[in-house]
């Protein structure tokens, strides 16, 4: 039964965010977690991906605001069109989870900073969702 767990297929997370700093530390976290990781810099950049990369992504991890013409909810709304059963977990160091429920986004909001364990519970938690 071990051998069934070793061999399971990690899930690959698409890390996007406008700050490269912030996005490498996220990148890495979700590594050392056990994650595949795959990043963009802004929306566009990571439609053009899931447009061109066959992988199956299991979550977007994305900022709330970025800039150019889609936030992180406009983002994970397009993006879920073209992969329906990906999961979506937004990121946010500018307002809390209430803010995003205000104005209709249903999308779980992961406060930064955060800690990796943090981290590990939220994106675990997003995987589950059904």
């Amino acid at each position: 039964m071990n051998a069934q767990v070793q061999d399971a297929p990690k899930a690959l997370i698409l890390v996007v965010d406008d700050e490269e700093l912030v996005r490498r530390i996220a990148c890495q976290g979700l590594q050392r977690l056990g994650y595949d990781v795959i990043d963009a810099h802004d929306g566009d950049s990571a439609l053009r991906l899931l447009e061109t990369d066959s992988r199956r992504v299991d979550l977007l991890f994305a900022d709330v605001r970025m800039p150019g013409r889609l936030s992180g909810p406009a983002l994970a709304d397009i993006a879920l069109r073209q992969r329906p059963g990906m999961k979506v977990l937004l990121t946010s160091g500018h307002a809390r989870t209430e803010d995003f429920v205000s104005v209709g986004s249903s999308y779980p909001v992961l406060p930064k900073p955060y800690r990796r364990a943090e981290l590990a519970e939220a994106v675990a938690s997003a995987l589950s969702r059904p």
